[in-house]
C-alpha cells in the first residue's frame, strides 16, 4: 500500500517563490494606485494589474511543475528582477514609466512561464 505522504506532489519551491513575487508587485501596485493624480492613471495602473494578476493565475497553475536547473536559475532570476520593478513602481514619476517597467518585467515572467509549462 502507497503511503499518501510519499506519493502527493510537492510544491515547486522556485515556482512558489516566483509566484510570491509576482503577488509583491500586484501589491506594490495597489499601493501606487493609493497615489495617482487622474482617473486615467488609475485606469492604466488597474491594467497593469489584471496583467501581473494573470501570471499569477497562471503560476499559482504551475506549482507543482518540476522544473530544471537552467529554468531554475531563469526564475531565480526573475525573482531577483522583482526589486528594481518594486523600485520603479515606487519611484517613477509618470505613469508611462510604471507601465514600461512592469511590461519589461512580464516579458521576463511570460518566457520563464513558458518554460515552465513545456517541461
Amino acid at each position: 500500500m502507497n503511503n499518501p505522504a510519499t506519493t502527493a506532489p510537492q510544491i515547486n519551491t522556485g515556482v512558489k517563490g516566483l509566484h510570491k513575487a509576482l503577488i509583491a508587485q500586484q501589491e506594490a501596485l495597489m499601493d501606487r494606485l493609493g497615489t495617482v493624480q487622474s482617473a486615467d492613471e488609475a485606469d492604466a495602473l488597474v491594467r497593469e494589474m489584471h496583467e501581473i494578476n494573470f501570471r499569477v493565475m497562471i503560476c499559482g497553475s504551475l506549482l507543482f511543475k518540476q522544473t530544471s536547473a537552467q529554468i531554475d536559475t531563469e526564475v531565480g532570476s526573475v525573482i531577483a528582477a522583482t526589486s528594481d520593478l518594486e523600485s520603479a513602481i515606487a519611484t517613477a514619476n509618470k505613469i508611462t514609466a510604471v507601465i514600461k517597467a512592469v511590461s519589461k518585467f512580464l516579458g521576463l515572467v511570460d518566457k520563464v512561464l513558458d518554460k515552465i509549462k513545456l517541461v
